[in-house]
């Protein structure tokens, strides 16, 4: 695997990590242990190294959550994207700022969200990891909820940026961690 990955620099074609080996052994699925599948995708519906990553994403065709990257911005979240390298971007904005922000953004939009169905679960992410930075996760009742929200919203226009949603593959919310 090694010798592919420096054949490919050697001849300045993009770089990608080679595919993961596919096992049969379904008790390790979803873990660190699975050396097919991305555990961090699985747990979050996004993965810190994205197209480069060795193992694969499987995206859904039926879930009831849908993701949709980046739609919660804050002043702080903005800075730290500007500079990735400089961690204390974001120190000159209080909790309270950011909690302000956060209400006024839930008001705004999980009305949206329930004129589509039963909303079971609104998450958004805060972490300043790229990956992972603003996503807003909507748990439907159903997963033709899910359907129906994710062509009412896709592509739709949000604070000055486009929406893009995905049906993700995170239901248990409780492994829904980044270790980052």
């Amino acid at each position: 695997m090694l010798d592919e990955a420096e054949n490919q620099l050697d001849n300045r074609g993009p770089w990608m990590n080679p595919e993961a080996p596919v096992t049969e052994n379904s008790e390790n699925f979803g873990t660190e242990r699975d050396v097919a599948n991305c555990p961090f995708f699985l747990k979050t519906g996004a993965c810190r190294f994205g197209d480069r990553c060795s193992r694969k994403h499987v995206y859904p065709t039926a879930s009831p959550t849908l993701m949709i990257r980046g739609m919660f911005r804050t002043f702080g979240m903005e800075e730290s994207r500007r500079d990735d390298y400089d961690i204390d971007a974001c120190l000159e904005h209080s909790e309270e700022e950011l909690q302000e922000s956060f209400l006024e953004f839930y008001h705004d939009v999980l009305p949206e969200f329930k004129s589509v169905g039963k909303v079971l679960q609104f998450k958004v992410s805060c972490n300043y990891e790229t990956h992972l930075r603003g996503n807003v996760y909507i748990q439907f009742d159903t997963e033709e909820q899910c359907k129906e929200a994710f062509i009412k919203f896709n592509g739709r226009w949000y604070a000055g940026r486009q929406l893009h949603c995905e049906i993700c593959p995170v239901t248990r919310w409780k492994n829904a961690i980044c270790g980052e």
